[in-house]
């Protein structure tokens, strides 16, 4: 297994992996979001506050995985205030159950240490949550989301 950071020219397989995320999470493709997809990864790469990883395999990439940097006021419990949200976990089914998504975890954690980030979050699907669990992340009632009718 080869892991690598992505790049702006990994842009159309980075549009993929974050579509077949959404499907193997049950969304329905209603819509295409390529454009929407491509605007949100060119800003994110273009960025100092997005790191992505791509897992190959005999040229072929097999997973990813993401670390958003996000920007809060300082507090006691966190004083640099930046916070990492977790993003983009997919491994092709193929290739699940080998370690994967738990060597991306541990990369990404790593890279977090490296830039002082004293708090990490994620939002889990049911199938990562085992993962998540065994690797030290907590189940929180902390978040209130509000959808406005568009």
């Amino acid at each position: 297994m080869n892991f690598r950071l992505a790049t702006i020219e990994d842009l159309e397989i980075v549009i993929a992996l974050r579509k077949q995320l959404l499907i193997d999470e049950g969304q329905i493709a209603s819509s295409n979001i390529d454009e929407e997809l491509k605007t949100f990864f060119e800003h994110q790469f273009s960025s100092n506050q997005y790191v992505q990883w791509l897992v190959e395999e005999d040229h072929q990439v097999v997973a990813t995985g993401a670390l958003q940097l996000i920007s809060f006021p300082p507090s006691y419990f966190n004083p640099t205030g930046i916070r990492g949200y977790i993003l983009n976990m997919f491994t092709h089914s193929e290739y699940r159950n080998r370690g994967i998504a738990k060597q991306l975890l541990n990369q990404i954690i790593t890279e977090a240490q490296k830039r002082k980030v004293h708090h990490l979050f994620l939002i889990a699907s049911e199938m990562g949550k085992p993962l998540y669990k065994k690797m030290g992340f907590k189940e929180n009632d902390i978040y209130m989301e509000y959808f406005p009718l568009i």
